[in-house]
């Protein structure tokens, strides 16, 4: 089982564009339904956010939310008899252990906590809206960064509390996936096949590809795959090694075998990803 050290010091995370949500009276955003987890800050204001199936939950100044993935998500001004502008910065993240098991994928409901005035990571919030907003070389990597900083503080209290952890962590709570899944995240260029990673786990090959597909929500071997290429991605983007090289280390026989599967990942080939220098937009609604 995987500890909250290894999980937080393990937490890699890329973010979409950010968008700023400033909402008159009587106003409203429908977000739509987006595929991965939307994390919203309160900036201003007092509304609520509206899920599908009725779910709803309060946004204030200082209010962190992160809304579950493959949700449709509304943001409204409250109902109370006093009723004022709301502004929420709204961004769609995607956060992994060691880039490959997705944090908030099994997340059903959304995890709420407040920021105090006097709290440091108020700070680091706040620096996050202004990076991304600013148009300065490296941009993304700070945006990143920071975001990383916020999600550790939320991990944290979550912890802390200890209502969430088996409902949405399952995949890292498995003791008898883990073995097979540490061998994949240690040797990611090892050709493993199913019956061995099964051999492993201590299971049938039947066995373990249901458990496994059930609690990560693919199966071993497409779970192997993006675990190589979120590996390249990562290479790619801090270290200088030549392409093929990358190729070899996660696994592929060859730089075209391996460019087909980049492409197909992340819609780029792997020296225009790594040349791109894509950085986050920032939206005004």
């Amino acid at each position: 089982m995987i500890t909250l050290e290894q999980l937080l010091d393990g937490l890699d995370v890329t973010m979409g564009p950010l968008a700023i949500h400033a909402l008159r009276r009587d106003g409203a955003v429908d977000e739509g339904q987006i595929d991965g987890p939307v994390v919203h800050y309160g900036l201003r204001g007092s509304g609520q956010l509206e899920l599908a199936e009725g779910e709803t939950v309060g946004v204030a100044a200082r209010t962190v939310i992160v809304a579950p993935p493959r949700r449709r998500a509304r943001i409204v001004i409250g109902n109370s008899a006093r009723r004022s502008d709301v502004v929420v910065a709204s961004v769609a993240i995607r956060a992994t252990y060691q880039g490959s098991i997705g944090l908030f994928d099994q997340l059903h409901e959304p995890l709420v906590e407040r920021v105090s005035a006097d709290d440091p990571v108020r700070g680091s919030f706040e620096e996050l809206l202004a990076e991304a907003d600013a148009h300065r070389p490296g941009r993304r990597a700070m945006s990143e960064a920071l975001l990383r900083h916020c999600l550790i503080w939320l991990l944290r209290r979550c912890f802390e509390r200890g209502a969430y952890r088996l409902r949405w962590l399952a995949p890292l709570e498995d003791t008898r996936l883990s073995p097979a899944l540490t061998a994949m995240h240690e040797r990611p260029q090892h050709c493993f096949s199913l019956p061995e990673l099964a051999e492993l786990a201590g299971m049938s090959r039947s066995v373990f590809a249901v458990r496994f597909a059930h609690a990560v929500g693919q199966s071993p071997i497409e779970f192997l795959k993006a675990l190589r290429l979120a590996r390249a991605a990562a290479l790619l983007a801090r270290t200088d090694l030549p392409v093929k090289g990358i190729a070899a280390r996660v696994g592929y026989a060859s730089r075209s075998s391996f460019t087909r599967a980049f492409c197909a990942r992340h819609g780029l080939a792997p020296a225009v990803f790594r040349t791109a220098g894509r950085q986050p937009e920032t939206k005004i609604a």
